[in-house]
């Protein structure tokens, strides 16, 4: 059985910070921040992609019909990735000159590092 480490878990997603990769938040379904990692103050960037995901999962209206596990939202002053982890919503946010491929694969490897910890507590 996993635990839940509130320490391992600001660890991981401290370590996310860096190449580009400036906030890193684990949110629950409403948006509201569970942890986080902000090098810059992006709540509100945040709450916009957890609520974009939202909307695509009540819907149904996923990307190509399927399941959508990860969104990738390109803006103006930056680079937004989200998609779920157990039952709460992960986002990254990035500058805009940040790689897609970078922001997707530390994304990936951050979701993977959580999401058995993450799936054995009951969401609140």
């Amino acid at each position: 059985m996993s635990i839940l480490k509130a320490l391992a878990l600001q660890k991981a997603l401290d370590q996310a910070n860096s190449g580009g990769i400036y906030a890193s938040m684990l949110l629950n379904q409403s948006g509201s921040p569970i942890a986080q990692a902000i090098l810059d103050s992006e709540r509100t960037t945040a709450s916009i992609a957890a609520h974009i995901w939202k909307l695509n999962v009540v819907s149904g209206d996923s990307i190509r019909g399927g399941n959508l596990e990860t969104l990738v939202i390109e803006c103006d002053m930056g680079k937004v990735v989200v998609g779920s982890v157990a039952q709460y919503i992960l986002c990254l946010y990035a500058k805009q000159s940040t790689e897609t491929g970078l922001l997707l694969t530390k994304f990936s490897t951050l979701r993977e590092h959580i999401h058995k910890p993450l799936s054995t507590i009951a969401e609140f």
